[in-house]
C-alpha cells in the first residue's frame, strides 16, 4: 500500500481518475485512545462501520478487545484474525443457523433482541443455554441524528418491561441496550436514553448487569459541527450515575 503525507499529496502524485480511499490508522488510534481514556464503561467497535483489515489491526492495537459484529461474515473476520477478541452480536434479526454457529462455534455469548420471537430463537437455537447474556434493545428518541434508527430497531418503551422479564428469566447476564441515532449533534440524547432506562427498571423492577449505550458519537463533516466528545462523556457518567 502507497504511503502519503497527505490526501492533496495523494492527489497530486496520482492524479488519479477514478475515487481513491485513504486510511488514516494514526487517526483512529488517537480516537480509540480518546475512548478508551475518557469512556468509564467498555468499549467496543462496530466492525461495520470499517472492516478494512487495516483499519480493524489499527484498533485492535490500540486496545480494543471487544467488538460488535452484526454477521457471521463478520463473525468469522474477527475471530479469525483476533483470537482473543470479545463478540457481540449486536443485530436485532438473525437466523437460527447464525445464532447456533455464533454460539457453539465461536464462543458469542452476548445476543441483543427487540422482540419475543427473537428472544425465542436465540434460546432454541442455542439449546436452552445457560450462558447467554441478552441485551434487550430499547428505542430511544432520535430527534438529535442525522440517520433515525429507532424506528427500524427496538422495542417500544410499552412492551419493554414485559420483554425484559422474559429475557431476564433465560438470562445468566441481563441488559439493555439503544442506539441514539447515527451522526447525534446533541449529548442530551444520551441523558434521554438513560433516563428512559431507568423508568424501564423501575417498571419491570429488574436490575440491570449491563447498559450498552450504543453508538451515533458524531464526527466533523463539512457544515457540521458537533459539541466536543468530552461533552458526550460527561452526559453519559451523569445519567448512568443515577441508574439503580
Amino acid at each position: 500500500m502507497e504511503k502519503f503525507p497527505s490526501a492533496r499529496a495523494l492527489a497530486r502524485t496520482l492524479a488519479p481518475n477514478n475515487p481513491v480511499t485513504c486510511l488514516r490508522p494514526s487517526a483512529v488510534r488517537r480516537a480509540v485512545h480518546f475512548f478508551l481514556n475518557e469512556f468509564a464503561g467498555e468499549v467496543l467497535y462496530a466492525v461495520k462501520t470499517n472492516p478494512r483489515p487495516e483499519i480493524l489491526d489499527a484498533v485492535y492495537d490500540a486496545g480494543v478487545r471487544n467488538f460488535d459484529v452484526a454477521s457471521m461474515a463478520e463473525i468469522e473476520l474477527i475471530a479469525g484474525r483476533y483470537p482473543d477478541a470479545r463478540l457481540a452480536f449486536m443485530n436485532p434479526v438473525k437466523n437460527r443457523d447464525v445464532i447456533r454457529r455464533a454460539y457453539l462455534e465461536f464462543g458469542v455469548r452476548h445476543f441483543v433482541l427487540d422482540c419475543e420471537e427473537e428472544l425465542r430463537k436465540i434460546v432454541e437455537a442455542t439449546d436452552n443455554a445457560a450462558d447467554l447474556c441478552l441485551l434487550v434493545r430499547l428505542a430511544v428518541p432520535n430527534h438529535h441524528s442525522e440517520l433515525e434508527l429507532s424506528s427500524k430497531y427496538g422495542v417500544h418503551p410499552d412492551a419493554a418491561p414485559d420483554l425484559l422479564i422474559a429475557a431476564r428469566r433465560v438470562a445468566s447476564r441481563l441488559g439493555v441496550a439503544f442506539h441514539v441515532g447515527s451522526q447525534c449533534m446533541q449529548p442530551t440524547a444520551y441523558g434521554t436514553a438513560l433516563h428512559m432506562v431507568r423508568d424501564l427498571i423501575h417498571k419491570s423492577g429488574i436490575i440491570l448487569d449491563i447498559v450498552d449505550v450504543g453508538g451515533g458519537f458524531p464526527s466533523v463533516y463539512p457544515f457540521m459541527s458537533p459539541p466536543p466528545l468530552a461533552e458526550y462523556m460527561r452526559e453519559i457518567a451523569a445519567a448512568v450515575d443515577k441508574l439503580p
